[in-house]
Order: C-alpha cells, then sequence, then structure tokens
C-alpha cells in the first residue's frame, strides 16, 4: 500500500476513482478535490495502517489535506469490528496484534467528522504460495533512460500456482544499497552545531557543491516503481517459471540485498491494478496523471456518486531476500552510482573539524541498521 509504503505509494497516484473497476475520461477542471483512501491489509505481524486524506489538484498543482478525527473500523465476517487508532496526519492504525486469516471477509467502514459514511466492498483473503527460486542475470540494455540505456539487474523468480484454486498475484520488491555519501550541500557546507546538523548557504561558497561521508555503515532503500500483476486464469495449476519481477540499476560494483514480496489479492484487485499498470505505465511513468479516472471500491454509502480515490486490499505475503552478489557484471560496465552527480568531498583545511562527517537519519529511503541477510 511501496513496510508496504511502495504499495501504499502506487495506489495514491492515481487522482480519480470511482464506484466499480472501469476506466473513465477526465474532463478538464479548474480544481477536482478528492477523498483518497490508501489501505490494504495483510496476514503479517506488525503494526498496520490506513491514509485518508483530501486531494486538490487543478491548474498544474496538487496537494493534500489529512482527514482527522474520522471513526475508521474493519468490519470481519460482517460480525466483528475492529477499531483503529487515530495517529495524526490522516493515518489511522490498526492494533499490533491484528493480522488477516486466509477465508475471513474484510471491509473498510469510516465516517468523517461531518457525518459522511464511507464503506469498501468485501475483500475475501485468499492464501499466498512460497517463492520458490530466485536468480538475475546482468544487462547493459537494462533500462532505458532519455540519454539512453543504463545497465541494470534483472531479477526473475519461480513459483507454484496452486491448481486447486484461482489465483492472482502482485509482486513488490526493497532494495538495500550500501551508501557512503550521507550529505551534499549546495552553495555552502555541512555543519553538525547547532542542532540540527545541516547544510547552511555561505556567500564564499555560493559556487560550489560538496559531499559528505557518513558518519557509520549506512544503506539507501529503494522500492519498485512499477506494477506487476499476474492471473492464472489461463495457466491455472502451471509452475511460474522465469518471472520477471524488478530491473535493479547497476549501482554500484559491491553487492546488493534485494527483497521480494509476493502476495495474493482478490480478482477485483487484480482488475483494478491491471487497469492503472496498463494506464499508467503505457502512457509514462507512475508519477504522471493517468489520461482516465480509475474506479474503486470504496463508496460514499449516501452518494455514490462522489468520486472516490482508492481500493481497500485484502493480501497474503510472501516474502524472500535475495544477494544480488554483482559477479556477472564485472569488466562490462561501469556503475552508475547512488548519487546523480561525480562526488566532490570538502577540502581539508587546517580547521581539523572539517569536513565533517554526516549523520545515516532514519528514514524510509535510509538506515544505519544492517539489514538481515547483508553480506559483506
Amino acid at each position: 500500500m511501496l513496510k508496504n509504503k511502495s504499495f501504499i505509494l502506487l495506489l495514491s497516484i492515481c487522482l480519480m476513482f470511482y464506484a466499480c473497476v472501469e476506466p473513465f475520461s477526465l474532463e478538464k477542471q479548474q480544481e477536482i478535490k478528492i477523498l483518497t483512501v490508501d489501505a490494504t491489509i495483510n496476514d503479517l505481524s506488525g503494526e498496520q495502517s490506513i491514509k485518508i486524506i483530501d486531494s486538490y489538484s487543478g491548474n498544474d498543482s496538487f496537494y493534500e489535506i489529512p482527514v482527522t478525527n474520522a471513526k475508521v473500523e474493519i468490519i470481519v465476517n460482517n460480525t466483528e469490528r475492529v477499531v483503529l487508532t487515530e495517529r495524526g496526519k490522516g493515518v489511522y492504525v490498526l492494533p499490533i496484534s491484528f493480522h488477516t486469516r486466509v477465508g475471513d471477509t474484510y471491509k473498510l467502514a469510516f465516517q468523517k467528522d461531518d457525518g459522511t459514511k464511507y464503506e469498501s466492498a468485501e475483500e475475501r483473503q485468499t492464501s499466498a504460495s512460497e517463492i520458490t527460486q530466485i536468480y538475475d542475470e546482468f544487462r547493459l540494455d537494462g533500462i532505458e533512460t532519455p540519454l539512453g540505456f543504463n545497465p541494470a539487474h534483472y531479477v526473475y523468480i519461480d513459483t507454484n500456482d496452486p491448481a486447486d484454486q484461482k489465483n492472482n498475484y502482485m509482486w513488490t520488491w526493497k532494495l538495500w544499497e550500501r551508501q557512503n555519501i550521507c550529505a551534499t550541500c549546495i552553495g555552502g557546507r555541512f555543519f553538525l552545531t547547532p542542532a540540527p546538523a545541516r547544510c547552511k548557504a555561505e556567500t564564499a561558497y555560493s559556487d560550489v557543491s560538496y559531499d559528505y561521508t557518513c558518519n557509520g555503515a549506512c544503506w539507501d532503500m529503494f522500492y519498485n516503481k512499477d506494477l506487476n500483476v499476474f492471473t492464472d486464469v489461463f495457466s491455472n495449476g502451471k509452475p511460474i517459471l522465469g518471472r520477471l519481477v524488478g530491473k535493479i540499476p547497476y549501482y554500484a560494483s559491491s553487492g546488493a540485498l534485494i527483497e521480494i514480496k509476493q502476495q495474493s489479492i482478490s480478482a477485483e484487485a487484480y482488475r483494478y491494478l491491471k487497469l492503472l499498470a496498463d494506464q499508467v505505465q503505457n502512457n509514462g511513468s507512475l508519477v504522471d496523471t493517468p489520461p482516465a479516472a480509475i474506479i474503486g471500491n470504496v463508496k460514499n454509502i449516501s452518494n455514490q456518486d462522489e468520486a472516490v480515490a482508492g481500493f481497500f486490499m485484502v493480501t497474503s505475503v510472501r516474502s524472500k531476500r535475495y544477494w544480488i552478489s554483482r559477479e556477472n557484471a564485472k569488466g562490462l560496465a561501469a556503475p552508475i552510482g547512488l548519487v546523480d552527480h561525480p562526488i566532490v568531498y570538502e577540502p581539508s583545511q587546517s580547521d581539523t573539524s572539517r569536513p565533517p562527517l554526516a549523520p545515516c537519519n532514519e528514514s524510509n529511503t535510509r538506515t544505519p541498521s544492517r539489514p538481515e541477510g547483508w553480506i559483506n
């Protein structure tokens, strides 16, 4: 739902959704306000949350306002109600003990503070099969860019598709790369004091840029940007072999760690995501506004003409980590690097406190914690 953040970000890209899964054309308007719901629950242990915001777009601008003070519930098997707790910024959190169970049904229901009520269609939890094998190949023409092709590792998986049921799949990935540069200052230098550590603009350095080494171990984290879904309608029970799940740029000659998640999704969720993937990925990137809106499964109970963005989804997740050694790339191409420019360090001076080391600040895209499965 791209933490399942990679998936959450993907769902929030589309600006308009409506009542059931089908596309319709967008018309030019001065400003469009859309209630947007990012909601995916799964069978993993750990904290799960959903996000509800009002999205505004128009005149080449886009901004969001969190929906606060809402009453949010997950309805299990049309009997049990699980209440979510508001955290702030439109985020509502499930109890830490909550996770979905195969065979159970789930609905999202919430009421805004003005009394307007919304409810999703019912989603049933299905089981997910295990990933049996992961492997990669190196390709010089791996990823097309406006300036040509960048080398990349193509990562593939094998899995067994159960013959006794219809299955729909979604694959996502998360990549860890070792990072040595933790700050880049343009038109100034990096200072540790006064806190917080930061770049400071300085007239004497207005025409230079400096990079600063991390103060310890640090990893950057990357997430998939493409939607990758599949249905076994025409291949039920046959092994899924050589499914391409990721194109990983050749950032560095040293190895990298990837975690691949294989998720079971409903037939309705598959149709929704396939339409979104076909529409957006065939007409640009996932950061582009799609040429047509896609109808989701969240509705205003009293006004079903209201456009509501998002698809409440229930998934079963199986994950596996794989070490990309990059041995198959050595001598074939130069790494593209983790930063988008040649590295220039601040020159040493008589002041032995300079240049300082920059902290590796924990975030959704960076961590000082060694990931499980990392190989030095």
